[in-house]
């Protein structure tokens, strides 16, 4: 079920291009905005606190943690470089290859983050399966723009409709593999300092996204709005999960 839903995203987000044609730059950095302010307040009020409770009577040191967080977020701008700021509503024009190295980016970015995700037999307890669910929802909520963004991208540097879909598909895949090989391979034993390193990936691509201003250094009030629904609806879902 978790491998649907992790595609389901990508499907909408293939949806919302063709159906709503939503490709304009400015529409896409709205939604951005509310998937940066869903995401930080994730990672603020879930996932980072449970990082810091003991699990099966250990507890892993505050120096470690935060040595994880600082590798996904450093290893968040080394991705930037290759995906062109994408994950943070970076629209470009793309050219010949700058499209394949764009989708690379892309493709190790969705990778590392579902590695979390894997489930491991020896860790079934209530405390990661609620880190699993915030931490699914959070790679959903967050590959829905970067596939509108991405399909939009390619369509309009003209490549052909079954191309575009076929990037779009490999993209899509990409989530679910790195969930797969996670859980198949042991490193879901590793689960919680892999969930340190996605930490670090979405902290640095929700302040990008937060803290990015306009010309003049305006706060496009469309996009303070998203910000705040994006926070509260952030809020509401740990509140009622908990």
């Amino acid at each position: 079920m978790d491998y649907l839903v992790l595609l389901s995203s990508i499907a909408l987000g293939a949806g919302t291009v063709f159906g709503l044609r939503l490709t304009d730059a400015r529409r896409v950095k709205v939604l951005n905005a509310f998937t940066g302010a869903y995401l930080i307040a994730l990672v603020m009020l879930h996932l980072l606190p449970d990082l810091y409770e003991p699990e099966a009577g250990v507890t892993l040191k505050p120096l470690v943690i935060g040595g994880f967080i600082l590798f996904g977020f450093f290893l968040q701008i080394a991705m930037d470089s290759i995906s062109m700021g994408i994950e943070h509503g970076h629209a470009h024009e793309l050219q010949g290859r700058m499209a394949y190295g764009v989708l690379a980016g892309l493709c190790i970015h969705a990778f590392v983050e579902a590695l979390a995700l894997g489930k491991s037999p020896a860790h079934q307890t209530a405390h990661d399966l609620a880190a699993h669910h915030f931490l699914l929802v959070s790679v959903v909520v967050h590959n829905y723009p970067i596939s509108i963004a991405l399909l939009g991208m390619l369509l309009q540097s003209g490549m052909k409709k079954s191309s575009a879909l076929a990037c779009l598909g490999l993209f899509a895949a990409m989530a679910p593999i790195g969930m797969f090989v996670s859980g198949y391979t042991g490193l879901a034993v590793y689960s919680r300092y892999l969930m340190a390193i996605v930490i670090g990936i979405f902290m640095h691509i929700s302040t990008t996204i937060l803290f990015e201003s306009e010309d003049h250094h305006k706060f496009p009030l469309a996009k303070m709005y998203a910000v705040l629904i994006g926070l509260l609806l952030g809020v509401a879902s740990v509140i009622f999960e908990a």
